[in-house]
């Protein structure tokens, strides 16, 4: 049965990464590797992006978060159900990373970019564990677009071009998501 909802996980994906990377693009004297996406969110290169930038990142996390809900309702597997609930928790943290800005107190700002830049990574790995055994060259490309998400972004604690694991991992979360939604809407993965 088509679900016409998947739409939402291919608007959300594409909506935030576009947008992500024109808040970027109009702040001036941003740079890929001395700068974190995030010091745009904090108002670094001026209102404009800075407004650009974080409402993308809510409106976006609201987009992805309704997709995954609605697709909780729809799974039956326990193991795909725990991975999905995942991703709904992955979604608001990254709706949350748009509203507490680096200067929020008690690290939530990093609390909620972590949950965005793991949770969805770790959920994939376990979406990967039903799609092994229902569709093969699906849960492969599942976890190996998981774990090459995980090796981007923990190359940034290491001081590896800051902005870009960033984009890096959310491009490859956002192609994960549309090939997610494309290949649900065409009903070739359950």
């Amino acid at each position: 049965m088509i679900k016409s909802y998947n739409v939402l996980g291919i608007i959300g994906a594409l909506y935030a990464i576009i947008f992500v990377y024109l808040s970027a693009a109009i702040s001036p004297n941003f740079s890929w590797t001395n700068n974190y996406l995030s010091d745009i969110g904090a108002g670094t290169f001026g209102s404009n992006s800075q407004i650009l930038f974080n409402s993308t990142l809510i409106i976006g996390g609201i987009i992805l978060a309704i997709f995954f809900i609605m697709k909780e309702f729809e799974i039956k597997n326990k193991i795909s159900k725990a991975a999905i609930l995942i991703m709904i928790i992955g979604s608001i943290s990254f709706s949350l990373i748009g509203v507490f800005t680096e200067h929020s107190p008690y690290n939530l700002h990093l609390i909620f970019s972590y949950g965005f830049f793991l949770l969805f990574p770790i959920s994939m790995i376990l979406l990967s564990i039903h799609f092994f055994r229902t569709k093969l060259y699906f849960g492969i490309t599942t976890i190996l677009m998981a774990f090459i998400a995980l090796g981007v972004i923990l190359d940034l604690p290491m001081g590896g071009g800051r902005a870009i694991p960033e984009i890096g991992e959310a491009l490859i979360l956002s192609i994960w998501v549309i090939l997610f939604s494309v290949m649900h809407y065409l009903s070739k993965i359950d």
